[in-house]
């Protein structure tokens, strides 16, 4: 009895390890193709006229006003 327990455990532990890895196959080739994928897409205002890759630091412009506090704000005073 004992025998046939251990058997049918290591059979199932065999047959779920898998069935988990044949799904982690799937989603791990999904983000492989997709990384790849947005490897390649890049923005074209990033590149000089020859093609080359501008090596500039960028700047970027972040606004302290909270637009949707402020409406909050107003219609609760009246």
């Amino acid at each position: 009895m004992l025998v046939a327990l251990v058997v049918l455990v290591i059979l199932g532990a065999f047959i779920l390890g898998i069935t988990v890895s044949w799904l982690a196959k799937g989603y791990v080739e999904d983000f492989i193709e997709n990384a790849a994928y947005a490897k390649s897409v890049t923005h074209p205002e990033m590149f000089d006229a020859d093609g080359n890759m501008i090596q500039d630091n960028l700047v970027y412009v972040r606004s302290d006003i909270q637009y949707w506090t402020e409406l909050e704000n107003d219609e609760d005073d009246e």
